[in-house]
């Protein structure tokens, strides 16, 4: 283990097939309630009655003999003091904040295909719509684009085109979803009928807002695409970043529509730019090499920078394989991808990783991150979210520390 990776640590969460992450910065939090020299006392504690203050004896002048002057009595002495409390206003409890965040999204190709058949774009929700309705913000990745402007991507595991029709968001609306990372390689996807060239990412930015959704990583300029999304939670701000390390060709510019790219200027710049700006920097890349849990030196080195740069919280996704996730000796927490979450890749060669994902739950205190949850799901026919059962809850937990061990210069 490099110094860098010092202080980090999984430890299994009470329950079936579920870890929680903990953090150095726990300890921190925890030392900081110590009562400090000089607080009032707990509540319930007798209160110590104040010392009463010797009164001061003012000499008077002196006569003109030279005898000493004759002595005078002694002022009567005061009464005892009384012990009244002070009440002092008790300390304002930290408000707690629970975010949830999921694996890829895609509501296209054959997920469209199932909601349609069942007239029911909420489906692929329902059986996790209330751990997904819980929390108080609930954030996801969309990998795909939501536009009418071609007929949706059809049913085949071969189309890479993902569209899905602006419908799909009643699904989303229905999970509960407040934001959603856009920042990713298919959020140009158009389909296959007419060409288009923005048309389907603005498409997909408006459908998200009219939904209630705040979309995150895309713009309709650089400028817009790499701004942070602030949201308050009873008065604690969190600022939300998104970018793509995939495909180039979806990167804004200046004068140019596309997603944040993952470039080292742009995200720095970000995020220092959000830290000014909130209590708590959450960033979402979209990044690593597809199917494996295998972490690359762009996301170590990437995590590194961010968590540097101010980031708290870091969830990536792209690979569609659970991978490593890390807490940093400052107490940032780095998820480097949660797999999938709603997503038709149940393969016919039977290939398990891709009908698996994580869902991640962060609890804040106010703006301190105190633990991190994460709870294994599968993809049950090709479309739907469900807890794990045990044994592959335990085996996405293991592929999850396995993914660990792969951190470039590991020795593995």
């Amino acid at each position: 283990m490099s110094a860098r990776a010092a202080g980090r640590q999984l430890i299994r969460f009470p329950g079936p097939g579920r870890w929680r992450l903990g953090l150095a910065a726990l300890s921190l939090a925890l030392s900081a309630c110590a009562p400090l020299a000089g607080s009032p006392p707990p509540a319930g504690a007798a209160a110590q009655p104040a010392s009463p203050v010797p009164p001061a004896t003012v000499a008077g002048p002196p006569t003109a003999t030279a005898s000493p002057p004759a002595p005078t009595a002694a002022p009567p002495s005061p009464p005892p003091a009384t012990s009244t409390p002070v009440l002092l206003p008790s300390p304002t409890a930290e408000p707690e904040i629970t975010l949830l965040f999921t694996g890829d999204i895609n509501p296209a190709r054959c997920v469209y295909e199932y909601m349609r058949a069942a007239n029911d774009m909420a489906l692929p929700y329902r059986a996790l719509a209330e751990t997904l309705q819980a929390a108080d913000l609930t954030i996801g990745s969309l990998d795909a684009s939501i536009s009418d402007y071609n007929p949706p991507s059809p049913c085949n595991e071969l189309h890479r085109n993902l569209l899905a029709p602006a419908a799909v968001v009643e699904g989303l609306q229905f999970a509960g979803f407040d934001l959603m990372a856009a920042a990713t390689n298919h959020v140009r996807d158009c389909g296959l009928v007419r060409g288009c060239d923005f048309e389907s990412l603005l498409d997909t930015r408006a459908n998200l807002l009219a939904a209630g959704i705040q979309p995150v990583g895309i713009g309709r300029d650089l400028a817009e695409a790499a701004a942070p999304v602030l949201v308050t939670v009873r008065g604690v701000r969190f600022a939300f970043l998104a970018f793509t390390a995939v495909n180039g060709e979806v990167w804004a510019g200046p004068d140019r529509p596309g997603a944040a790219p993952f470039l080292k200027d742009v995200y720095l710049e970000a995020v220092r730019q959000a830290r000014a700006q909130a209590d708590v920097v959450v960033v979402q890349p979209h990044w690593g090499r597809e199917f494996t849990g295998q972490l690359s030196w762009e996301q170590t080195g990437g995590a590194q920078a961010l968590v540097e740069a101010g980031a708290d919280l870091v969830v990536g996704n792209n690979p569609h394989h659970v991978q490593a996730v890390e807490a940093f000796p400052n107490g940032a927490v780095v998820a480097y991808a949660l797999g999938n979450f709603v997503f038709d890749q149940q393969w016919s060669d039977g290939t398990r990783y891709t009908v698996q994902g994580l869902l991640l739950r962060a609890r804040f205190r106010g703006a301190a991150l105190q633990d991190v949850d994460l709870i294994p799901i599968v993809i049950v026919n090709n479309f739907q979210p469900q807890l794990a059962p045990p044994d592959q809850a335990a085996e996405i937990l293991q592929a999850v520390a396995d993914s660990l061990g792969t951190r470039p210069g590991s020795g593995n």
